[in-house]
């Protein structure tokens, strides 16, 4: 296909009624969480999921309440990057549908999930703001990226490109997180006494990257055939205007999402980054519809054929 047709093609695929209607469904979860923004102060910490006092309606709704407006801020401006960067691969890789199905199901399913799932670490506190869901969103951007590059350059099949992205991420999030614990000691009560635990973290920390590198490795061994041709598919990316610089941006997305979500220091505003939360709700975001997928193929295979 030349260059003007392409072109053509993908105003036509962006330009379109179904993307009218997606924007009204992207949009709604900011108008959602302005309008919650605008209740009373008393009213919005009413709505927090207290770990000691856990309510189902406090579950769904914790996850779109703000106390203050730079955690809101943050949220939106996280939403504006991660959902674009994954809404637009996957629809000029022909998976708007899939989007869809994934985007609405976990703004169904983690807003519910995220809170309850919290208990597992008992202690007190309470829970709010959209970042879990938002990560959720985020990890699903390996799956659109994957399909993207495998469709538009021929990287490789998105069935290993997808989880190979996964584990870079998951990658990056451990190495912060490392950092993290190194820099911040950690003190857990252990019988009502204080036991220092940073080494113990930092020795797990330290095998966990070192066992995640090992698995990259081998998923990137494993989804391209012949090496010799990666420079010269990477070559031939460069010349596909607007696919090169949309792939470049999301992948820039990607690998950013972590710095901003899994800061080296925990402790914001006087509040501590719930990065529980946020690893919970990248893993369940690629996961679900990973495996779905998969189960899709295994079901039926001439479907994607």
């Amino acid at each position: 296909m030349h260059g003007s047709d392409r072109t053509a093609s993908v105003r036509r695929v962006l330009w379109s009624r179904a993307t009218a209607v997606d924007l009204l469904l992207l949009c709604s979860v900011p108008a959602i969480l302005l309008a919650v923004a605008s209740l009373p102060h008393a009213t919005r910490e009413s709505l927090a999921f207290e770990y000691t006092a856990p309510t189902l309606g406090t579950a769904l709704a914790s996850s779109f309440v703000h106390l203050d407006t730079a955690h809101l801020l943050t949220n939106l401006v996280g939403y504006a990057l991660v959902v674009p960067a994954a809404y637009l691969p996957s629809v000029l890789s022909g998976d708007r549908e899939r989007f869809r199905v994934a985007f609405v199901s976990l703004l169904l399913a983690c807003p519910v999930l995220l809170p309850y799932l919290n208990l597992a670490v008992a202690r007190r506190g309470v829970s709010l703001g959209f970042s879990g869901v938002l990560l959720a969103l985020y990890g699903y951007l390996p799956l659109a990226l994957a399909a993207y590059l495998d469709r538009q350059f021929g990287v490789g099949p998105d069935r290993k490109t997808a989880p190979l992205l996964f584990f870079v991420g998951v990658t990056v999030v451990s190495v912060l997180t490392l950092a993290a614990v190194a820099t911040n000691p950690v003190r857990v009560p252990v019988r009502g006494v204080v036991v220092p635990v940073t080494q113990v973290l930092v020795a797990t920390l330290v095998g966990l990257v070192a066992a995640l590198v090992l698995v990259v490795a081998l998923y990137a061994l494993s989804t391209v055939d012949d090496w010799r041709a990666v420079v010269p598919t990477l070559h031939a990316a460069t010349h596909q205007s607007g696919h090169f610089e949309l792939a470049l941006v999301a992948t820039v997305v990607f690998l950013a999402v972590p710095v901003a979500t899994f800061p080296v220091d925990p402790v914001v505003n006087g509040a501590v980054v719930n990065l529980y939360t946020h690893l919970v709700g990248y893993a369940l975001g690629f996961t679900g519809p990973y495996v779905t997928l998969e189960v899709r193929r295994l079901l039926f295979p001439a479907a994607d054929a």
